[in-house]
């Protein structure tokens, strides 16, 4: 789980590939990287266009989580 509002601190680009990196690097690894988006969709979108797999929310947003659901993706619930 990535710190609150890392998307908008690093960027969805970055966050991505650094997802992709890890699972190169250590292919033999099992890890679920959560993305918190703050209360931003159009950071949640980005990530999901850059290839990040969960994100989370401040808020519930259905229409993120349709959209994330289409792409293959997920929104969740930051764990508190």
């Amino acid at each position: 789980m990535t710190p609150e509002d890392a998307a908008a601190t690093y960027g969805a680009g970055y966050l991505a590939a650094l997802e992709q990196r890890a699972r190169a690097e250590f292919p033999d690894v099992a890890f679920t990287l959560i993305v918190d988006c703050g209360d931003a969709p159009g950071y949640a979108l980005a990530c999901l266009r850059a290839g990040v797999r969960r994100i989370s929310m401040r808020e519930p947003n259905d229409k993120i989580a349709d959209i994330a659901r289409q792409m293959g993706a997920e929104l969740v619930r930051r764990p508190t």
